[in-house]
């Protein structure tokens, strides 16, 4: 090979340098709006399809699609999924400060839409059902405030499974970008899903409580399974329902974000398993900011004290586990009144009746968990799910079912 003078290389140093010259100054003249153009060629500019209820249209990214977490599951991948929900939180906090929405249009006829960034479900692969209720309570609080809902992006790219389950919880429906309204429960084969409810008040009660017995019938089809124990287990979450109504929301102090005044209810059957999971999210005040300022018995204030005093450093959600571990050991709720004091313990005992099961509370950075053997679990990370989502899972005795899947 030939060694090159140092003419040829001025020349090639020339052209490299013009390249990049005439990629940056396409970059410059598109027109990004209210977006920020691309910082650097890491992030170039991309075609991507978004739907947001009308037709499918091409449009350009500003920058390259965010990764979630996959699985996108508390249980399997909790790290990962608290880090996406509070990062997802941040993006919509500017959206909302702003008041601007997610799609810029230029004017000039024929121009592609414009988006900032977009978070890429086409590389999800599995997303739980508590997972769903959250990510749909996020989308639906923005929606709310902005008055546009975020665009899905490349939804021709995402699993057919995570599509399905979104599509049975409802997810595309309280969004609004989809017409055909399910019924509550749906879906097919060994599976039962009741779509997410968005509750404001007491009146949606009546249709997750009618949607939880119809999930409860699927299962016990021959009715083996006593009236009784699960008429207690109704009445025991809709104690929580009814305590999440009235107060998560009643002291704007402990709010740190815009809300809508909402709470999201979701619920799974599965006959493979006997199982039945039901979800509970809200927004509002967590337990690890009420939970402090509130009257605790004195052995409550003696485990607290004990607990809190090893930790002297670390991030600042640190003892949340610990406050949702006191509220599920010895009660008390957001209020401490004493009707509602026992409330998560309650649970806990209601699903005993029906079979083996274990109650999971995630609120802001902690969370802990109750297995059927009464032990517990529990820890806090640095990322915040922006409210308290409650997760009960029963797993119905198998000689108390007779069906034929």
């Amino acid at each position: 090979m030939r060694k090159l003078d140092a003419k040829r290389r001025r020349w090639l140093a020339l052209r490299s340098r013009n390249e990049w010259k005439r990629r940056r100054r396409v970059r410059n003249e598109i027109d990004w709006g209210p977006f920020k153009r691309p910082p650097s060629a890491r992030h170039s500019a991309r075609r991507v399809r978004i739907w947001d209820g009308g037709d499918v249209e091409w449009a350009i990214a500003a920058a390259a699609g965010q990764r979630p977490p996959s699985p996108m599951c508390f249980d399997d991948n909790r790290i990962g999924t608290y880090a996406f929900f509070e990062a997802l939180r941040q993006n919509f906090q500017a959206a909302i400060r702003k008041k601007v929405g997610f799609v810029y249009r230029p004017e000039r006829s024929g121009a592609m839409p414009r988006i900032a960034t977009y978070f890429d479900f086409g590389r999800l692969d599995r997303i739980s059902t508590a997972a769903s209720v959250v990510l749909a309570a996020e989308y639906q609080r923005v929606a709310s405030l902005v008055g546009v809902v975020p665009p899905t992006v490349n939804l021709n790219k995402w699993s057919p499974e995570v599509y399905a389950k979104l599509t049975q919880l409802g997810f595309f429906e309280i969004l609004g970008i989809e017409r055909n309204v399910r019924p509550v429960v749906n879906g097919a084969g060994a599976t039962r899903t009741m779509r997410i409810i968005r509750a404001q008040n007491l009146d949606a009660l009546a249709t997750i409580d009618e949607a939880l017995q119809q999930l409860g019938l699927f299962l016990d089809p021959t009715d083996n399974l006593s009236d009784n124990v699960f008429i207690q287990f109704l009445t025991a979450l809709s104690e929580a329902i009814t305590n999440v109504i009235h107060h998560a929301y009643s002291d704007e102090r402990l709010l740190t974000d815009r809300h809508i005044d909402s709470l999201w209810v979701a619920a799974t059957a599965d006959r493979s398993d006997n199982s039945l999971t039901v979800v509970v999210f809200d927004q509002g005040a967590t337990i690890p900011a009420t939970y402090p300022r509130i009257e605790r018995l004195e052995k409550v204030r003696r485990f607290l004290q004990r607990a809190i005093s090893r930790r002297t450093s670390g991030h600042p959600f640190k003892d949340d586990g610990t406050y949702i571990r006191a509220a599920m050991r010895y009660g008390g709720s957001r209020t401490d009144q004493r009707h509602r004091g026992l409330g998560l313990p309650q649970m806990f005992e209601a699903l005993m009746r029906i079979g083996e099961g274990s109650l999971s509370v995630y609120s802001r950075g902690g969370w802990c968990k109750r297995n059927h053997n009464g032990r517990f679990t529990s820890g806090a990370l640095q990322y915040s799910i922006g409210g308290t989502l409650v997760e009960w899972s029963v797993r119905l005795p198998a000689e108390t079912l007779r069906y034929e899947n």
